[in-house]
């Protein structure tokens, strides 16, 4: 019963386009209560993570002079483009490094690649080799330390979300370490 009930969900979510969509056919046609409708919709719908863009910590972020039909997340005061912009920390500085990197060095879009740790769920680790070129890409998804003994071959870090090296990979660490054999 359990299942048929979870399959008619599923069927449901795959006729709807989007959250208000699939509030009004989940509750036409199954009957279900709105607090059901609610759980199947926030399991699975996209508009949790769509809000529109934050600009500016002015009047609907700077989105638009109207009223956007999803609302504005209550954050953009403090976390939008406008403040990224002047933050050299920020992730909007961190990507544009990252752009400028791979416009730099070929290895990073044309060099062959090699996961490394493959049994580690909390990594994600990869070389890359172009000619004489070495490339190590290491990405902590934990919360705490993890050994990696990669990083006692590498050479020049081309970018990290740390200051410094450490033996260790530190919790929710990304580094990018170049050398040349």
């Amino acid at each position: 019963m359990a299942c048929s009930r979870i399959l008619e969900a599923e069927a449901l979510w795959m006729m709807a386009r989007d959250g208000v969509l699939q509030y009004h056919d989940i509750l036409r046609a199954s009957g279900r209560s709105e607090e059901e409708t609610m759980k199947i919709i926030g399991a699975r719908s996209r508009d949790n993570g769509r809000t529109p863009m934050q600009w500016t910590a002015g009047e609907s972020a700077g989105f638009t002079t109207g009223t956007p039909w999803l609302g504005v997340n209550h954050n953009h005061a403090a976390i939008n483009v406008e403040a990224e912009r002047e933050d050299d920390d920020s992730i909007l500085a961190f990507y544009r490094r990252l752009i400028a990197l791979r416009k730099e060095h070929r290895i990073i879009a044309e060099g062959s690649i090699r996961f490394l740790e493959r049994e580690n769920d909390d990594v994600i680790a990869y070389e890359r080799a172009l000619g004489s070129e070495r490339l190590l890409v290491l990405c902590n998804f934990r919360a705490s330390d993890i050994a990696m003994p990669e990083l006692h071959a590498a050479g020049e870090k081309l970018i990290g979300n740390y200051p410094g090296m450490a033996a260790r990979l530190r919790p929710y660490e990304v580094v990018a370490l170049r050398w040349v054999e």
